[in-house]
């Protein structure tokens, strides 16, 4: 009887081995080599599922895009507003969870490093627009649902951009923490509010 091979299990399991890798080398100085010993897999088994390193951190890029895209649908379906005192409340126990990064061992970490690439690597430019936009429209559909109409694009890229931010202060470990509970209020004095 053949061994019947989850291959989706294991594209993930080797981009999870590239995240792991990444965490001592540079993207770009991750070789498939290596990545496949960090897979527990030959170098040979590997090219079964990415033909080479472009499309390996090409489906990298879409992992985070639909993990991102994911968590925030998650988080905006399974909170009610009603269950919050206020909105800055409610925004603030959001940009908590992911403050507090924990969304499982799966949550991807090279953020920094896919838009640095960005700026050298115009089809991981293009990818990363690609993943704002979708990003922007899930956080632009979750927080209408919540508020109705009056909110739209503006207010969901501002938020896109905090939450990547955020992301990316957690890979780096440069967050304090001390706002973590009360990041948006943090901004009323600077609006006025």
């Amino acid at each position: 009887m053949p061994l019947i091979v989850d291959k989706d299990k294991v594209r993930l399991d080797i981009l999870m081995a590239f995240e792991r890798c990444m965490e001592d080398t540079p993207m770009m100085n991750v070789s498939l080599r290596d990545i496949a010993k960090e897979a527990g897999m030959s170098h040979a088994n590997l090219l079964n599922y990415f033909s080479n390193k472009d499309d390996l951190v090409v489906s990298y890029v879409r992992y985070v895009r639909d993990f991102v895209s994911g968590i925030c649908t998650d988080w905006f379906s399974t909170h009610s507003r009603k269950r919050y005192k206020s909105n800055i409340n409610y925004l603030n126990s959001f940009m908590a969870y992911v403050t507090a990064n924990s969304f499982g061992e799966n949550r991807p970490g090279a953020l920094a490093q896919i838009y640095v690439l960005t700026h050298y690597n115009k089809d991981i430019a293009e990818l990363v627009k690609e993943e704002f936009e979708q990003w922007r429209k899930v956080m632009e559909e979750a927080l209408v649902k919540v508020y109705g109409d009056e909110v739209g694009k503006k207010e969901a890229e501002a938020m896109v951009i905090l939450i990547v931010g955020t992301l990316i202060c957690n890979y780096c470990d440069v967050h304090t923490g001390r706002i973590q509970d009360n990041m948006i209020s943090q901004f009323g004095p600077l609006i006025g509010s």
